[in-house]
């Protein structure tokens, strides 16, 4: 309302220079003098008064609009051409004529200009002029507005929706070739960002009404919208803890294996002290790396101990999770009972309430025992604390506040050897080795055509849960999480990069 009123202001100005400047040469014809008016009469004061109290009523209208306008409504300042792509409830599919058009002309630009450049490669030539271009990451949706497109035009028509494997590791996941009248609306979307690819030219301002009113009009077919996505699966995405402890795990028994027996053997100082006289320096600090390595392998033994037990569970647990049957897993408490169950009845359970399994778990072979011991040691280092005559490091005797030690040595030497005993790196790495081979036997269990799903979703750090089918399954490749950018330099813009105020209606 206000550019239409500046408009018009702007019009009324031109008309009375306009008749200002008529008057003057016909007051130069009759010979007069052209010249200030005269005082005003009593009828043209009041007049003015009125006029002017009329241009404050329509000023106030105006203001109190604040730029509520219709979604469909496209108002430009006189002069200026309405810009097509504005009016959203007009779009149509494209042909298959103009889609064409569109791509052969687009291509001849490009190979206009590369020939450009070949024959004049000293001078830099300007790229063909390209269509207005950006990349929305903020304010739109892309499955809301995939709803919304669907929801008016059907399947995506563009050219990229025939290039695309039927996979979800495709760069471009769906385009639609559109027109408003003869102008170009093109959109398309990557995995989290939305491409407009526009035939008009669009300011800031331009950018942000287009995207405000193309949420606007969301309302207007809002039931279909809300078909489309019912019919499409929803999968929670979530994180698989094995994946998390196994990389923790394997980092740790990389450190220990490579460091057993480097630590070196504490040995006391001498008592000659004349043969380390000068050499202090030294000696604290061999005494200081000693302490730093031994302190290392065992605390990393220490973790891996506890983690070598979590690791089992969550990878038992992803396996229940992938194959438990159907009846098992729609009935919550029997569901909830299995997968708290023992880990020896979890374990023999398997091969009767989970698909896939060609076997049952062998309870007597040598790889079940070895787990089996390293689970039993689990409940010990859980439970600590609970029996220190099975946890003693040696025996003190006091009198009084005296303390009398039964083993003579060194305090310091008698420090790290209780470390080495209760943490001995061998027995450690060969307990998380035989945690190992017998998840390896339980993957062996499964039927051969299934092994191989099986280990896609349990290496999968990030899989899915079908929360209507109650399916796990490995939705995205390890390739297709890395976001791939097209950089072109003086036409890729993003939504938040724009100079305008968002909480401004379209």
């Amino acid at each position: 309302m206000l550019t239409v009123l500046g408009g018009l202001a702007g019009i009324d100005c031109d008309l009375i220079r306009a008749r200002n400047g008529e008057g003057r040469e016909r007051a130069k014809l009759r010979g007069s003098q052209a010249g200030h008016l005269g005082a005003a009469t009593f009828n043209d004061q009041t007049a003015m008064t009125r006029d002017r109290k009329r241009q404050r009523r329509l000023l106030g209208a105006a203001m109190s609009f604040k730029h509520d306008f219709p979604a469909n409504s496209v108002i430009e300042a006189p002069g200026h051409r309405a810009l097509k792509c504005m009016d959203v409830e007009s779009w149509r599919l494209s042909t298959k004529e103009e889609s064409l058009a569109y791509i052969f002309k687009e291509r001849a630009n490009t190979i206009k200009a590369r020939s450009a450049r070949k024959a004049r490669p000293s001078k830099r030539t300007a790229s063909p002029k390209l269509s207005s271009l950006l990349v929305v990451r903020r304010q739109l949706s892309p499955v809301d507005l995939y709803c919304y497109l669907k929801a008016r035009f059907g399947d995506p028509n563009g050219f990229q929706n025939f290039l695309r494997k039927d996979d979800s590791g495709n760069w471009i996941h769906w385009d639609f070739d559109l027109r408003a009248g003869d102008e170009s609306v093109y959109i398309c979307s990557t995995s989290r960002e939305i491409h407009f690819l526009l035939s008009e030219s669009l300011t800031d301002e331009n950018w942000r009404d287009f995207i405000l009113r193309i949420k606007a009009d969301y309302k207007r077919v809002g039931k279909r919208k809300s078909e489309v996505l019912k019919s499409f699966e929803k999968w929670v995405i979530f994180t698989n803890k094995f994946v998390e402890v196994a990389n923790i795990c394997a980092d740790l028994h990389a450190q220990i294996a490579d460091n057993v027996g480097k630590h070196g053997t504490y040995k006391p100082l001498l008592s000659n002290t004349t043969k380390i006289k000068g050499d202090v320096r030294k000696s604290n600090e061999q005494m200081k790396d000693f302490i730093d390595r031994i302190l290392k392998i065992s605390n990393n033994c220490l973790v891996l101990s506890l983690l070598t037990p979590v690791l089992s569970e969550a990878f038992i647990n992803m396996i229940i999770l992938i194959t438990c049957k159907r009846n098992i897993r729609e009935n919550e408490r029997q569901f909830d009972a299995f997968i708290r169950s023992h880990i020896d009845t979890k374990i023999f359970d398997l091969a009767y309430k989970c698909e896939g399994f060609a076997k049952a778990i062998d309870h007597e072979a040598d790889v079940f025992k070895k787990f089996k011991r390293v689970m039993d040691q689990r409940n010990h280092r859980i439970h600590g604390n609970i029996n220190p005559e099975r946890e003693k490091i040696e025996i003190v005797y006091f009198e009084g506040k005296r303390p009398l030690f039964m083993e003579q040595g060194d305090n310091v030497e008698k420090y790290f050897e209780t470390l080495q005993q209760e943490h001995i790196p061998q027995n450690v790495i060969r307990d998380y080795e035989d945690t190992y081979d017998f998840l390896m036997e339980i993957v062996g269990c499964l039927k051969p055509g299934l092994r191989e799903g099986v280990w896609r979703v349990i290496e999968d750090p990030y899989p899915g849960y079908d929360l209507g089918r109650k399916v796990t399954g490995s939705l995205f490749s390890a390739d297709s999480l890395a976001t791939a950018t097209v950089h072109m330099k003086g036409i890729m813009r993003y939504d938040d990069e724009l100079a305008v105020d968002w909480s401004t209606s379209a």
